[in-house]
């Protein structure tokens, strides 16, 4: 069961490598010939866990074949390593590993269909197997010492994995030799080896880009497996010492075996947990194992999603700052944007400059930037003797100076804390530092013309409400006016006296809603109110019902109409409906005001016999503010009045034609219950007959 499991797992293994090789891109030359290995030993994986089932000598010879196959593949690869260097020591090779892998072939053909034990192996099959990990290990000898320094750390990795494959060959068949038989447990053990040498193949394929072969490795990935298999050696050597411990006598074995272990898991706890030494880890994996420091596309997800969240309960420039840090480790740093001619710190996280009052634009360290191409090593000016702004020499050290670019101006910039672990900057770091300071600056000024586009905003809103209010108010001032003027003349009379302050109280209250609508009331929405429009529109009616043209109403007895407005604004759109319409009626005319109740809402119509308008007029010019055809108009009247209209959930018509009056067609929604809007039906039934 142990030897199946063994080779199972050694199957699985090659077959992830061959299957990840083929998938990320279609290898040539080179990189063939190392997938056809990585297959012929899945392949002979495979037969040496199932070969106690039928034919065990079918195994033994894929064996040879896979044994070969390496040994050709090592070959070339020293070759290749030669024919750079100019040594034909591989001219040996070429004569020796294909007569080695004839002769041995033939001789296991002999056992095809043998029926014996699968750890039987004859003397000649045992000694055969030990000359191919010879050769095995003088190849790998050979192309360690034979490629030039610059182009071992490519091929390092395969040699620690062929070696180690042929190494334990070595020592399972010689042993098998001595003892005259193989031993089971050390056969199982081939596939568990198999196991362990992907990682550095995966590592050689990744090294090697020029055998046109790209599989990605993930940085992340391997951090973990190399924490995991550290953290799990530490708990076995802790788990050994604390079985010694517990071989003391008595009760204090015991006890010193518990704590001894205890205490070991903590420390593996607090060590794993201690940032500076992930730093140190996550930066010897990047520089020692991969060709590029970076993961670029990581990097990049990372940078983005830091920014973009709406989760970080941090302010945007915090969170600025944040990501640009994570790219060099840094645990803090602060933020300048530009200001009136000068760099002022509007943001900080983790570190408190002293003195770090507004930088000129047109300073040294600035300067130093040259246009936001460099990004500044603070350690590296100083050392160079260059000045340096006063909150950079004193407090808290300072490291890197990021600049923040956008349409080739500089509009900040990010001063970075030392990193956790010591760090050697390269060009990647400084060419991706300038990139994501470039996207960092983008998001810091959309943020900017957002705010200013909200401030801009809210202006607008509060000029519009001038606006309506500075009609609103020459409205109340004609209705003023006309009653001063009537004084002289009517201040005898009662019903004229009752009826001025009736005006009185009604224009003081206008006024007084319209400055509470100056108010700012703090971004909330309040919700209107449902409200009766028959009363209101009564009393608008009896404010304008004097001089020479007539108001006429037609309001259906027990109509039953709510609509949700403010009885403010529903006053001021039907004066200025009604005033218009009184204006454009000739003397002696008469304006037509009907409601019309229906099942979901309800139409007003306020009817004038005016010259009417044109459907051009109407079209392009009748609610465009600030446009008026009236000498002492504001042009604010019409365009106000559909505002509030729409407001309300409601739309305002112009039915009209030259010659022909004007409608001016209000249509509201019935913000009535339900249950009560059958009755507003039958009024209009009854109204109609």
């Amino acid at each position: 069961m142990v030897l199946e499991v063994s080779y199972g797992l050694g199957c699985a293994a090659f077959l992830i490598l061959t299957t990840l090789t083929l998938i990320n891109r279609r290898p040539e030359g080179m990189g063939l010939f190392a997938v056809c290995v990585f297959a012929m030993t899945a392949i002979w994986s495979l037969l040496a866990a199932v070969q106690t089932e039928w034919m065990p000598g079918f195994a033994h010879v894929v064996e040879i074949i896979r044994s070969w196959m390496w040994l050709q593949f090592m070959a070339s690869v020293l070759t290749l390593a030669n024919r750079r260097a100019g040594n034909p020591a591989h001219l040996f090779y070429r004569a020796v590993i294909p007569t080695l892998g004839v002769l041995a072939l033939i001789n296991d053909l002999q056992y095809l269909h043998t029926t014996v034990s699968p750890v039987d192996f004859t003397i000649l099959q045992m000694f055969e197997r030990v000359l191919i990990a010879i050769v095995g290990l003088l190849l790998v000898e050979n192309l360690l010492r034979n490629t030039r320094a610059s182009r071992r750390w490519h091929i390092f990795p395969l040699c620690l994995a062929a070696g180690s494959l042929f190494a334990y060959d070595l020592f399972v068949f010689a042993e098998a030799l001595i003892m005259r038989g193989a031993d089971l447990t050390l056969l199982a053990v081939r596939g568990l080896v198999l196991v362990l040498i992907v990682p550095l193949l995966v590592l050689t394929m990744a090294r090697n880009t020029d055998w046109r072969i790209d599989i990605h490795v993930s940085r992340r990935v391997v951090f973990h497996t190399a924490t995991l298999t550290a953290g799990g050696t530490f708990l076995l050597a802790a788990a050994g010492a604390a079985s010694l411990l517990g071989e003391i006598p008595g009760e204090w074995g015991a006890l010193l075996k518990v704590v001894f272990f205890c205490g070991s898991v903590l420390v593996l706890g607090a060590v794993v947990s201690t940032e500076g030494l992930k730093s140190r880890v996550r930066r010897l994996i990047s520089e020692n194992f991969f060709s590029r420091r970076y993961d670029y596309r990581e990097e990049w997800l990372r940078f983005v999603d830091t920014l973009s969240t709406s989760d970080d309960v941090d302010s945007l420039q915090t969170r600025v700052i944040r990501a640009v840090g994570n790219i060099v480790d840094s645990p803090g740093g602060a933020l300048w944007l530009e200001r009136d001619g000068a760099y002022h710190q509007v943001e900080k996280w983790g570190l408190n400059l002293i003195g770090a009052e507004a930088e000129p634009c047109d300073s040294d360290f600035v300067a130093a930037f040259e246009g936001g191409k460099m990004v500044l090593d603070l350690s590296v000016l100083a050392q160079a003797g260059k000045p340096l702004p006063q909150w950079a020499q004193s407090g808290p050290p300072v490291w890197l100076a990021v600049p923040l670019v956008l349409m080739n101006e500089i509009v900040g910039f990010i001063v970075l804390m030392p990193p956790r672990a010591p760090l050697m900057l390269s060009w990647e770091s400084f060419e991706l530092l300038r990139t994501v300071g470039r996207q960092a600056a983008s998001y810091l000024m959309e943020e900017q013309a957002t705010r200013a586009l909200v401030d801009a905003q809210a202006i607008i809103e509060y000029n519009k409400k001038f606006a309506f209010i500075v009609h609103d108010v020459k409205n109340l001032s004609s209705q003023l006016g006309m009653m001063v003027s009537n004084i002289r003349r009517y201040s005898d009379r009662p019903e004229f006296r009752a009826d001025m302050i009736r005006t009185l109280e009604n224009s003081v209250g206008r006024l007084n809603g319209l400055l509470n609508k100056l108010r700012s009331d703090g971004g909330t929405v309040r919700p209107r109110e449902i409200i009766d429009p028959v009363p209101v529109i009564e009393a608008v009616i009896r404010d304008l019902a004097r001089g020479n043209v007539g108001i006429e109403a037609d309001l259906p007895e027990g109509c039953v109409v709510r609509v949700r407005m403010d009885v403010q604004e529903l006053s001021s759109v039907l004066t200025h409906l009604l005033t218009n319409a009184v204006e454009a009626s000739p003397a002696g005319e008469t304006v037509r005001v009907r409601l019309k109740p229906q099942e979901t809402r309800f139409v007003l119509d306020i009817e004038d016999s005016g010259p009417g308008m044109d459907p051009a007029f109407v079209r392009n010019e009748l609610f465009t503010p600030l446009k008026s055809t009236k000498s002492r108009g504001h042009g604010i009247g019409a365009f106000q009045a559909r505002d509030v209209i729409r407001g309300a959930g409601g739309e305002l018509e112009v039915i009209t034609a030259p010659g022909r009056g004007t409608i001016m067609r209000i249509l509201l929604p019935n913000a009535a219950p339900t249950a009560e809007r059958p009755v507003a039906a039958l009024s209009q039934r009854a109204s109609g007959a």
